[in-house]
């Protein structure tokens, strides 16, 4: 994991948690998107992973529904690099 993705993710992950519901998608945050789920993976959260892996659901879907656990989730991992 890029530590330099993480404020990025972090705040990716506050824009959307303010807008929830209304927040665009846009390609340009794909990056950040992809950064998210590998993360996620890479701790072992399975019910968020599971939720990123069903069929026909855009994984913005899972981030508007998860992103209180997932602010949490990358600043566990900011403040475990920065430790």
């Amino acid at each position: 994991m890029d530590s330099n993705l993480l404020p990025k993710m972090a705040a990716f992950l506050e824009r959307v948690g303010e807008m929830n519901e209304d927040t665009a998608y846009s390609d340009d945050d794909q990056y950040l998107v992809d950064a998210i789920i590998a993360l996620v993976n890479e701790q072992g959260h399975t019910s968020i992973t599971a939720d990123f892996n069903k069929p026909f659901i855009h994984p913005m879907i899972t981030i508007q529904k998860w992103v209180e656990e997932l602010k949490l989730i990358v600043q566990q991992k900011i403040d475990e690099k920065t430790s």
